[in-house]
């Protein structure tokens, strides 16, 4: 039986995690001190932060977005300067601390912050535990996955925890108003299914709450049906065997790739029968593309150049031309 996750459903339990963390906008102002629920217990903001640390992955763009200078960011991927990518980085004015790899508890707290974000860090109780020695930590709700939370919830979140509803609000409305026009402007697309899938230690396909796929789900498309089927709730990578590689064949087939991975995915013994590759209806996304990281960091200042740069491609792939060049530069 198929599994109830619709973007509706997704989003009724974003709502519900935002209610849990008690990040509703009704209110106009944030009143402090702020207290917050969350799955390690909870944390009370005594003011207005004014440096604020993150140990999230992208977690610098949202606050960025909002006028803070991220004391710390964290490194995901990418080869850019202070690991603050290009959409971003007109905006930073200061050099921050970059976490690489495990999390340095002295290096953070030499930043002295006010608050530390964790919301998409995949944080574990002995780490909430150490960086609550150093500053207030805001972490995702109980029942919530470590990397479930909408784009939206997570620009509220931020926004409520700096006092920035009404802008939080706004941008996440322009976004908004960005992928119904897409969606309007491509009625063909409606009905054509997709899937977002990658070679890392073997096939791994991105969930139905992957915020990748909740995003080209938004612009019009349709998650392949497989992959709803496998979706379990909190998930947002599932492991696949070779074998069942076809369960994912899509009307747009998109593969996040390193160079390595490319050459594990052109091997795939079944890609050649998949229909995806017979009419050219796949989408490279190279690990240091544009495309790529916008789409992955799904933040207030990437996702309107992720619209921008996957549009056009998604135009190209849907067609069933094997003869369409589909993927672009590295740079787009």
């Amino acid at each position: 039986m198929r599994k109830p996750y619709s973007l509706a459903w997704r989003t009724a339990q974003a709502i519900t995690a935002a209610i849990l963390f008690t990040v509703a906008t009704a209110q106009a102002d944030t009143v402090y001190p702020l207290t917050l629920e969350h799955k390690f217990g909870t944390s009370v903001i005594p003011e207005q932060p004014e440096r604020v640390a993150t140990v999230d992955y992208a977690g610098g763009d949202n606050l960025l977005a909002f006028g803070y200078q991220p004391l710390t960011v964290r490194y995901w991927f990418g080869e850019y300067d202070n690991a603050v990518w290009p959409w971003a980085r007109p905006l930073l004015e200061s050099e921050p601390e970059v976490i690489r790899g495990e999390l340095n508890y002295e290096q953070i707290a030499k930043t002295n912050p006010d608050v530390i974000l964790a919301i998409r860090s995949g944080i574990t109780r002995e780490d909430y535990e150490q960086l609550s020695k150093i500053a207030p930590v805001v972490a995702v709700p109980e029942g919530v996955g470590d990397y479930s939370l909408t784009w939206q919830e997570r620009a509220r979140m931020v926004g409520r925890m700096l006092n920035q509803q009404d802008e939080a609000e706004t941008r996440i409305a322009a976004i908004e108003d960005q992928l119904a026009a897409v969606e309007a402007a491509h009625p063909e697309w409606a009905g054509k299914t997709f899937a977002m899938a990658t070679y890392w230690n073997g096939v791994g396909v991105y969930s139905a709450e992957d915020t990748g796929v909740i995003l080209i789900e938004n612009m019009g498309l349709t998650v392949q049906p497989a992959v709803e089927d496998m979706t379990e709730e909190g998930e947002f990578y599932i492991s696949l065997s070779e074998e069942k590689l076809p369960l994912i064949d899509a009307d747009v087939l998109f593969w996040y790739t390193t160079g390595e991975a490319r050459q594990q995915i052109e091997s795939l013994a079944l890609r050649p029968r998949m229909r995806a590759y017979q009419e050219g209806r796949e989408i490279f996304l190279p690990g240091n593309s544009i495309r790529n990281g916008a789409l992955s960091y799904s933040t207030l200042l990437s996702l309107p150049k992720a619209i921008e740069t996957m549009t056009p491609l998604i135009e190209r792939a849907v067609d069933g031309d094997p003869g369409t060049e589909v993927s672009g530069p590295i740079d787009s």
